[in-house]
């Protein structure tokens, strides 16, 4: 997850710090996801609550941040675990990976709509 989280991060422009606002989440949480690493240098493991901050925030849906969200999942941190896939079609339209204005970035109120969705 992390490695996606950064990647949409920064395709939106958002710092670790906004974006961590614009969730309503702290800078350390967003960090220590993209590292895939909490306080006790374990694998990250975010509740389900939090990812469904941050796909809000970032405007994408919450399985776009899941690893493996298209294909069957091999392995969880340390255990093995078997799934299914999920036919995912993320991104539709090209302004779903554009850049969120930097009126958006700045003042993002919760619920504010980036310029490009209005």
């Amino acid at each position: 997850m992390g490695e996606n989280l950064r990647a949409l991060r920064i395709m939106r422009g958002l710092s670790q710090g906004r974006l961590a606002v614009l969730a309503g989440l702290s800078r350390n949480v967003v960090s220590n996801l993209e590292r895939n690493e909490n306080s006790a240098h374990r694998c990250s493991d975010p509740v389900l609550s939090t990812v469904y901050k941050l796909a809000r925030a970032l405007r994408v849906p919450p399985v776009v941040l899941l690893p493996a969200a298209h294909r069957p999942v091999n392995g969880i941190c340390a255990g093995e675990a078997v799934g299914e896939g999920v036919d995912l079609l993320w991104p539709a339209r090209p302004e779903d990976t554009r850049p969120f204005t930097a009126d958006y970035r700045i003042s993002g109120r919760r619920g504010q709509t980036p310029d490009y969705e209005r």
